[in-house]
């Protein structure tokens, strides 16, 4: 059986390198509601509105509904807390938290 980096068994966090792993994070997101704006890019799951970094233990932060604007159709919804997901996703650089989650 080979290991990760192709037949020494080393991973490579264990070699010094940096491994996909380790640069991906945890977030919450929304599932846009506008389905219709994002039918041709998504069609299996919907488009993730990014709301916050978090980890795979969080509690989350809010109670009740709150509003999410889509990044990428402008589509701005209510939310309940029950419809945040945790997925393990990269978030850019110019990435801002949503306020309620803050």
């Amino acid at each position: 059986m080979r290991g990760f980096d192709g037949g020494t068994g080393a991973c490579p966090k264990e070699r010094g390198t940096r491994g996909w792993f380790e640069r991906m994070a945890y977030c919450s997101v929304v599932i846009c509601k506008n389905a219709k704006a994002h039918r041709v890019t998504n069609l299996m799951f919907g488009h993730k509105i990014p709301l916050a970094e978090t980890d795979a233990f969080e509690s989350l932060p809010v109670s009740g509904p709150f509003n999410a604007k889509c990044d990428e159709c402008g589509h701005e919804d209510s939310y309940k807390p029950e419809e945040v997901v945790r997925v393990e996703s990269q978030l850019p650089e110019s990435f801002t938290p949503h306020p309620r989650f803050v």
